[in-house]
């Protein structure tokens, strides 16, 4: 996926989990996890953009490309994407943090 496809991909989750925000919370509720999902969604757009900086790239829905694998900081990158996804799904969820 190309830098721009892989920014969209982002932008759309972000809008589709602030989306999925109850709207039976109490406002502070709703504040906490809008302020979450933006503040783990630009973190995981912090490791995208390095990623693509350092000319490496991520497949469909964030996954590691067998290409790119060799370079000493993908792993932490393409797992860095997934980790903040993951505390936005989870936390949507009313789960605890892992």
């Amino acid at each position: 996926m190309n830098r721009a496809d892989a920014l969209e991909a982002l932008e759309q989750l972000r809008q589709s989990l602030l989306k999925g925000i109850a709207s039976d919370l109490p406002a502070k509720g709703k504040r906490y996890l809008g302020y979450l999902i933006e503040e783990q969604i630009g973190a995981a757009r912090l490791h995208l953009t390095a990623l693509y900086e350092a000319g490496l790239e991520v497949g469909p829905g964030f996954t590691a490309v067998t290409a790119c694998q060799g370079h000493p900081k993908y792993a932490f990158w393409t797992e860095g994407i997934r980790r903040h996804i993951a505390l936005c799904e989870t936390s949507l969820r009313g789960e605890p943090a892992a």
